[in-house]
């Protein structure tokens, strides 16, 4: 089994991290590949470019054997999640590929690129989030196999990005002290 983590990381917190850390342990995964969003992904405000959110995420999982940080949607050949996934399958070809998402984007699925492939070929772990509405209707419509993973934290990409200070105990301080150092989230210009 290949866990593969999608999202922006912007920036990755320490929720992130205790969810890969219980994915791995509940799922004892042979591989988990955490698939930050590229420059090309234009759907978020304040999204920092690829290389700091990679860099972030190095910083965290640098020494775990088991995680592999892609930089397969920061590529110029990029064309969507499905291909993503179609790539680490090509590297897994006797793997199960699971494709970890949260709740929030089970609203806008149906705008992904060659969304009804991704939900035909590929299995999901939905991660819960707080505030969001469970609905499946989408992974029913095409008999697509989830499970949920039940996750609660408080912790907010979106807070953190508006106030560093007051959330930096949300962040992996190796992570707290890069934003700093780079002054990013600070308004200003990179």
């Amino acid at each position: 089994m290949v866990l593969v983590y999608g999202g922006s990381f912007n920036p990755p917190t320490k929720a992130h991290q205790l969810i890969i850390e219980s994915l791995i342990q509940k799922y004892k995964p042979n591989r988990f590949i955490i698939l930050p969003v590229g420059h090309k992904y234009t759907w978020k405000d304040n999204l920092l470019p690829f290389e700091y959110r990679y860099e972030m995420l190095q910083l965290i999982f640098k020494h775990n054997d088991l995680i592999d940080i892609s930089d397969i949607e920061n590529r110029d050949d990029f064309k969507g999640t499905y291909h993503s996934l179609k790539q680490v399958q090509k590297t897994h070809p006797k793997e199960k590929i699971f494709f970890i998402i949260g709740t929030d984007h089970l609203k806008t699925m149906h705008l992904w690129k060659n969304y009804e492939a991704l939900l035909n070929e590929f299995s999901f772990i939905i991660v819960k989030r707080p505030k969001y509405e469970l609905s499946f209707e989408i992974f029913k419509r095409f008999n697509t196999y989830y499970e949920v993973f039940e996750f609660e934290s408080d912790i907010s990409s979106s807070r953190i990005r508006d106030n560093i200070e007051k959330y930096k105990n949300d962040l992996d301080d190796k992570v707290y002290q890069y934003i700093i150092q780079h002054k990013l989230y600070q308004g200003e210009k990179l």
